[in-house]
Order: structure tokens, then C-alpha cells, then sequence
């Protein structure tokens, strides 16, 4: 009986180390699985994002459109019927706001018009020269909620946006790709782009207004001051893209 009770023991002990090597292995397995799709999805701009750097340095207008998302003027607007305000969510539509600005003020210097706008952060919109339909971030992010640009989380409905802003594109990009980023600029389109705050917070969206030697600059929303945020900001790692444009120039020349 012993001899019996023992033999179950050793089998017992034998059957839990093999129990436990088999589960230790099942974790090496995927830890070295997660690796792998790490790097794949790394190259594919999926989930772990893309570290991008200008393959050509784009000059910074000369007049760069700053919006800060807790402007008193707009902080407490929401985004549509969501409970997200434009102080805790509305990085995207500043600079989508910014974005169409900024082609407008490029279009304005072209044609020699006298109504260039100068940045605008001390509130000196002027929407009666403005051929668009609106001037600020919040007047943007009204239009959004009117059109019903917003689901009722606050995430953006792309195809709705020509709806509530006609003559405008919207680009949806697959990939993170800089040659694609710097055609914009060159096309003085200014494309928003998805980071991490401090290279591994929250994500937030900025918006491209050129590139240095050292990287692409941004215009951040979540910044009072009005100045030019490099990239580096947000460890030069970039999530997604997307551009809302003016397909026609005559759009703005009127």
C-alpha cells in the first residue's frame, strides 16, 4: 500500500512539473508570437504606430494657425450629442479647424488678397473675409454637431464632413507613409496626425505644418502658447492620418 501511495505521489509530482514547463512554454511561445506581430504590425503602422521623419524639410508658413482645444470661447462646446467637450476631446476638429484655415491663408497669399488672417490666438477672427463657413475651432465643431458629423461617442464620421463644410475632401490614409505627408505640405494641405501624449499617454491629434532638419512641427492643441511643437514631442511616433481639404482652389478665391 505504500509502495502504491508513493508511485501516485511521484506521478502526481512528475504530471504537475510537466503541467507547469507546459504552461511556462505556452507563455515563451506567445511572448515571442507577441514580438514577432510587434515588428510586423510596427511595419504596417498598425497598433504600435510608425516612427516617421520627413524624407524632404518643409518650410513652416509664415502664418501658422494655432487652436487651443480649452479656449475659454469654446472649452465647454460639445461634440455633438456626446458628453466629450471640446476642453477634453476636441484636439482632432482644432486641427482639422486650423488645417482648412492655414489653406485658405496660403490661397489669400497667392491671390495678393488683403485679408490674410495672422495666426489668430488673441481672438482677432474675421469671418465676414472669410469665403469658408466658419473662422475658429468652434465654429467648425458647430457645423460638425449640425450636420451630425459626431456619433454619440465624439468619434468623427468622415464622410459626413463635406456636408457640413461643401468643397471640402477628406482623406482617410491606410498607413502612416512621410512621402505621402510631405506631398501634402508641398500642396500647402496640411494633414492631422494621431500621437501619444508624451510619446506614451493618451493619444491626441495634431496637426503637420512643416519640417526641419530635425523632423516634422506641429501645431498641438493641447498648447496655449502659440508656437510650433517638433514631433519629437511624442517620441516621432504617429498612429494614423487624415487630411480634410479644399479640392478646389476657386473655393477659396471667391
Amino acid at each position: 500500500m505504500r509502495n502504491y501511495r508513493s508511485f501516485w505521489r511521484k506521478k502526481q509530482g512528475l504530471l504537475l512539473c510537466l503541467s507547469v514547463a507546459a504552461v511556462l512554454l505556452g507563455i515563451g511561445a506567445l511572448l515571442w508570437t507577441g514580438k514577432i506581430q510587434a515588428v510586423f504590425s510596427l511595419k504596417r503602422g498598425n497598433g504600435q504606430g510608425v516612427v516617421l521623419l520627413p524624407e524632404n524639410p518643409r518650410q513652416v508658413p509664415d502664418t501658422v494657425c494655432y487652436f487651443w482645444q480649452k479656449d475659454p470661447r469654446w472649452a465647454g462646446d460639445r461634440l455633438g450629442e456626446a458628453r466629450d467637450t471640446m476642453a477634453s476631446s476636441g484636439c482632432l476638429v482644432c486641427s482639422l479647424a486650423a488645417g482648412l484655415r492655414m489653406q485658405e491663408n496660403g490661397a489669400a497669399s497667392q491671390n495678393n488678397r488683403d485679408d490674410i488672417q495672422e495666426g489668430w490666438p488673441d481672438g482677432q477672427e474675421n469671418k465676414e473675409n472669410s469665403p469658408t463657413l466658419f473662422s475658429t475651432a468652434g465654429d467648425l465643431n458647430r457645423l460638425f454637431s449640425q450636420a451630425q458629423v459626431y456619433t454619440k461617442n465624439g468619434a468623427v464620421i468622415w464622410d459626413r464632413i463635406p456636408e457640413a463644410v461643401p468643397g471640402t475632401v477628406t482623406y482617410v490614409a491606410e498607413g502612416v507613409d512621410a512621402g505621402e505627408i510631405d506631398g501634402f505640405l508641398a500642396r500647402g494641405i496640411f494633414p492631422a496626425v494621431k500621437v501619444r501624449v508624451g510619446g506614451t499617454g493618451a493619444f491626441h491629434w495634431v496637426l503637420l505644418v512643416g519640417a526641419d532638419g530635425n523632423g516634422y512641427l506641429s501645431m498641438d492643441p493641447l498648447k496655449e502658447d502659440p508656437a510650433a511643437v517638433s514631433l519629437e514631442e511624442f517620441g516621432n511616433r504617429v498612429y494614423a492620418v487624415r487630411a480634410v481639404y479644399y479640392e478646389d482652389a476657386a473655393v477659396l478665391q471667391d
